[in-house]
């Protein structure tokens, strides 16, 4: 629990510190307040009101966040470098991450079974800001690490061979835009392996 409190709000004890040392060292160097049992109540009070500033903002902060909106990038890596990604997709609830993320790599691949690793890495990004209007929301990223590149279901040979080729070579991209009229729209695009950042094995 220190640990977790540190981690958490190590700003919030830094500064309760600092102001509780300050006021011992103005009791120290002034001994009509060091010798006042005023003095000390004073810092005790001081203190107190302190700690339930730092609360009171901490609990409205924790809830603002918390009602803030979802998204989630999904990235599928292949062979240690990304061959689809989903940017900012409407996460509803973190419990339903993992099934929204393999359904949007059904979506994307046009495949129903996806051979993946039987591990996967889920993070929460914290709050990030919308580019086009600056609005707030929670980011994750969800990751999905493929044995083999996926194949459409519904595609003969010839389009099976050509959509595992384009992931040979580069990376399938979907982007959700959010518009400020509430509207959503969704773009697709294409990056060449030449072009992508590489993810460490």
């Amino acid at each position: 629990m220190i640990t977790f409190a540190w981690r958490h709000y190590k700003i919030q004890i830094v500064a309760g510190l600092l102001i509780f040392a300050g006021l011992i060292l103005a009791s120290i160097c002034n001994q009509e307040w060091g010798n006042s049992i005023d003095w000390f109540e004073a810092i005790a009070g001081v203190g107190t009101l302190f700690l339930a500033i730092v609360l009171w903002f901490n609990g409205i902060r924790r809830e603002w966040v918390e009602n803030l909106p979802k998204r989630m990038t999904v990235e599928f890596v292949w062979q240690g470098r990304n061959v689809m990604v989903c940017y900012d997709a409407i996460l509803i609830n973190e419990s339903d991450a993992r099934t929204w993320a393999l359904q949007i790599g059904q979506q994307m691949s046009r495949c129903q079974r996806l051979a993946f690793e039987p591990y996967f890495n889920f993070q929460k990004l914290g709050v990030q800001s919308n580019k086009s209007d600056n609005t707030k929301f929670n980011s994750y990223i969800f990751t999905y690490y493929l044995k083999t590149l996926p194949e459409p279901d519904a595609e003969d040979d010839a389009g099976k061979l050509a959509f595992k080729t384009r992931l040979e070579n580069g990376c399938e991209e979907f982007y959700y835009q959010y518009h400020q009229d509430g509207s959503i729209s969704m773009t697709q695009g294409y990056t060449p392996s030449k072009s992508q950042k590489m993810r460490p094995n």
